[in-house]
């Protein structure tokens, strides 16, 4: 059991954008684990969600210091997002804390803070027919290092203190079941047009 997490909702200069981001191991079924990740950004009311069945997150997190990445490649509006969230290790230790284990009830298994410096950029994507891969668009990011010192950010399970790198992708042909019910409420805006 391990897990992140990440959110920042206070951010200089912006009155309408907040982050969330979290991971973790989950049970699958025939007993076999696997590692997820997502970021959503709320910004202008518009939503961004990068989950790996629509594109691919990455994550390298450790007490101190949370590093995540996620893109959306599926749909109208692909992106990329990049979130960091620091504070200093040793000045702050942050709050230890129970959380529910399956097979030990209520533990000191988690540690969280409400102090770590967050940072987040988001650039729309696009096509490049010729690479056969999304890039960068053009010109300034959407969202471009805007920044906070009220980010909550998380550790949880184990316990675990040391690094976790991680990357989550969906594999075919799970991705396409889940991304079905999506494509089938796209098509059905656009037959409402």
């Amino acid at each position: 059991m391990k897990w992140y997490w990440t959110q920042c909702n206070s951010f200089d200069g912006y009155d309408q954008l907040s982050v969330t981001a979290g991971g973790g191991i989950r049970t699958i079924p025939f007993g076999r684990r696997e590692a997820l990740g997502m970021v959503s950004v709320h910004y202008n009311g518009t939503f961004y969600e990068a989950v790996p069945w629509s594109g691919e997150m990455e994550w390298k997190a450790k007490w101190g210091s949370w590093e995540l990445r996620g893109n959306c490649t599926d749909g109208d509006r692909p992106f990329e997002a990049i979130v960091t969230y620091h504070c200093d290790a040793e000045t702050t230790p942050g709050l230890v804390f129970r959380a529910p284990t399956p097979d030990q009830g209520m533990v000191y298994f988690c540690r969280d803070t409400f102090e770590a410096q967050t940072t987040l950029s988001l650039w729309e994507l696009e096509w490049d027919a010729q690479d056969r891969a999304f890039v960068l668009k053009p010109g300034p990011p959407l969202i471009d290092n805007a920044t906070s010192s009220q980010g909550g950010a998380e550790i949880g399970g184990g316990p675990w203190w040391d690094e976790w790198k991680g990357r989550s992708v969906v594999k075919q042909p799970i991705k396409s079941l889940l991304q079905l019910p999506s494509r089938v409420q796209r098509l059905r805006k656009r037959s409402r047009r």
